[in-house]
């Protein structure tokens, strides 16, 4: 396996045990339409979209037609109410600290994330994680979210502003089919992990792991030279 230089981390599903909690956001801005988004559709349909994604693909599914303007208002609705009642409550997956931790010594790592920057800060900081990553892309520095793979470009872009990374050289790590699809999209080797799907619905990732301690040994070979 050729050696590798940087790790990109999604970043709900993978750091943080959050969906969720983005899901009552949601259901919370929408109460007033009497169109509830349901754990099945959430996780089925729309768990790899960015805020405005999930909202106007929820309303086009339900013959709602609702303007940009009211969607962006619906979309501030949902971020306030996530921030103020419900960040603090994210949990981060078990292991992921140590792996992220232990990887810092041997390779660059980011983000690239449909979160939007002030929730991926705010529970980096409370996890004493702000300090790992070199670069972040999220929602808010993108015109195409995930599955598109412009967060990722982006990624390899800002890292390469003082770094000479190539494709190659990266490898993602996601839990859900679009996100995969991004990284795939770009040419970067994609990890799986189990934390919000099962194995068979992450088949077009390179590999796919249960557990960050199996991930750490994997990247630790990907140090290795044949």
């Amino acid at each position: 396996m050729k050696d590798k230089k940087l790790i990109i981390f999604d970043f709900d599903g993978v750091i943080i045990d959050s969906e969720t909690l983005h899901l009552r956001a949601f259901n919370t801005c929408l109460k007033d339409f009497d169109i509830q988004i349901t754990d099945a559709e959430y996780f089925e349909s729309y768990i790899s979209f960015d805020d405005y994604g999930v909202i106007s693909k929820h309303f086009k599914n339900n013959d709602i037609d609702v303007e940009d303007g009211r969607i962006n208002e619906l979309i501030n609705e949902k971020n306030n109410f996530y921030m103020n009642r419900l960040v603090d409550n994210c949990k981060i997956f078990d292991g992921v600290y140590d792996l992220i931790q232990k990887l810092s010594k041997n390779f660059i790592l980011a983000i690239g994330s449909g979160s939007n920057r002030a929730e991926i800060l705010r529970v980096l900081k409370n996890n004493a994680l702000d300090k790992y990553f070199e670069v972040i892309v999220s929602s808010d520095e993108v015109i195409n979210p995930k599955p598109n793979p412009e967060t990722y470009n982006r990624v390899i872009e800002q890292i390469n502003l003082n770094n000479e990374i190539t494709i190659k050289e990266a490898i993602v790590i996601e839990d859900t089919p679009g996100g995969i699809l991004a990284a795939k999209s770009c040419g970067i080797e994609c990890i799986g992990i189990t934390n919000t799907f099962k194995r068979d619905k992450l088949q077009l990732a390179d590999q796919v792991f249960s557990n960050y301690n199996d991930i750490h040994k994997y990247l630790l070979s990907s140090k290795q030279t044949p």
